[in-house]
């Protein structure tokens, strides 16, 4: 990838064969502190004396379990598992643990095609902000909701799988009565797992997640990216909707992004207040601004910053003004090109195969948690602290570097 800006195929970096289930594995734990380190390390050593997994990998798999109640994008790397999962027991039934906010993305993009039935769970640890350290009274209760589900299916679990690798998530497992239990244990419990495997650096989340599937003794599973669906009648009040703000398609529909859920990964309001400004003035396109409601302060900024703009008819203000997640994605379907930074949105337009231009901060490595669609163009500005990882940054030289030209030219070349 060339340091300015380059176009990105999806690394097909390869799974290593799955480990043993009970073979000894060094842990690399995710906590920068040396005491919680310290103290997972001991608590993982002692479990693993008192308590070590006696589970085989059951003969019949009649009820499976899938958790993965984080973001948006990271609910989206799992799509290609829990196709493999349906694919490999098409008789099972699917449960997916997913936080409320998932839902929308899932009801009829994934539902239909997995037959995955979705329980909500609100992670206390991982809202932003975060209203839990901890959760463990949140996990005792996913637990008591497992277990109550268990009755409500006729047994127990007999095959789950952890893709988000929280201990929290191990536990509420564990006293769920699980049969057989797959994930990463680098944030602890790992010794309750039947068989566990290690995140490898440089390796997308996706095939992270299809590697826990062949551990857990399906094979060899084969790779694909995340794909989202719209019904026609979305795309229709989609598209009667941009006719009403003048979209006739005689010109290029952009969508522009300019939020994201932690300071750290948004491009700077006036960057991209000047990207708007010589999109409109150079290239015969139109431009519509989108986001939650959480990202109307920026918006806002935005459009005191291109006030001589907001009345253009090429410039359409929708920020916060869509009624739900679904018209989100409709609308960003209707776009010849989507602009964000490394958020939700943006791995949904490349779920959505919507041409993506994606700006990436420096707190992630995007080989590993980049968009994966068939047209993604990564713009990124190579530091010396990337991949910190941090929410907060004092400096966030990694986007105030990334300059308004070079994500220009990659529109220029793109539309």
């Amino acid at each position: 990838m060339d340091p300015k800006w380059g176009r990105v195929t999806p690394p097909e970096a390869p799974r290593s064969a799955p480990p043993s289930p009970r073979a000894p594995l060094k842990r690399k734990y995710a906590y920068r502190g040396f005491w919680a380190r310290s103290l997972f390390r001991a608590v993982d050593a002692l479990g693993g004396k008192l308590y070590p997994p006696k589970g085989e990998f059951p003969e019949s798999i009649d009820r499976i379990l899938v958790m993965r109640p984080d973001h948006l994008g990271d609910v989206l790397f799992s799509f290609p598992a829990l196709k493999a999962l349906r694919q490999h027991f098409p008789k099972a039934r699917i449960d997916l643990v997913v936080g409320p906010w998932a839902r929308p993305l899932l009801q009829q993009s994934l539902g239909k095609a997995s037959g995955a039935a979705l329980l909500e769970f609100e992670a206390p640890w991982l809202t932003r902000p975060k209203k839990s350290r901890l959760g463990i009274r949140a996990a005792a209760a996913l637990a008591r909701r497992l277990r109550e589900r268990t009755e409500e299916i006729g047994g127990p679990y007999d095959l789950a799988v952890d893709l988000r690798g929280d201990f929290q998530l191990i536990l509420a497992a564990r006293l769920a009565g699980v049969r057989y239990l797959v994930g990463r244990g680098h944030t602890g419990f790992g010794f309750a797992l039947d068989a566990e495997v290690p995140e490898v650096q440089g390796r997308h989340q996706v095939e992270n997640n299809l590697a826990l599937l062949e551990s857990a003794g399906l094979g060899r599973v084969e790779t694909t990216n995340p794909s989202l669906k719209l019904e026609k009648a979305e795309i229709d009040q989609a598209r009667a909707l941009l006719r009403s703000h003048g979209v006739d398609g005689s010109r290029i529909l952009i969508g522009i992004h300019p939020g994201a859920g932690t300071s750290t990964k948004r491009w700077g309001m006036e960057k991209y207040s000047e990207l708007i400004r010589r999109i409109i003035a150079d290239l015969p396109v139109r431009v519509v601004l989108l986001g939650g409601s959480e990202d109307r302060p920026v918006a806002d900024d935005i459009l005191t910053a291109i006030k001589e703009i907001r009345l253009d008819r090429r410039f359409i203000d929708l920020c916060g003004r869509l009624p739900h997640l679904r018209s989100f994605m409709a609308v960003a379907q209707q776009c010849a090109l989507y602009i964000g930074n490394d958020t939700g949105p943006s791995h949904i337009a490349a779920a959505l195969d919507v041409p993506l231009i994606c700006l990436f901060s420096g707190t992630n490595e995007p080989s590993e948690w980049g968009p994966r669609g068939s047209s993604v163009v990564l713009i990124r500005k190579r530091i010396e602290c990337e991949g910190c990882g941090l929410e907060i940054c004092g400096h966030h030289s990694c986007m105030r570097q990334l300059d308004v030209d070079a994500v220009f030219q990659a529109v220029r070349r793109c539309v």
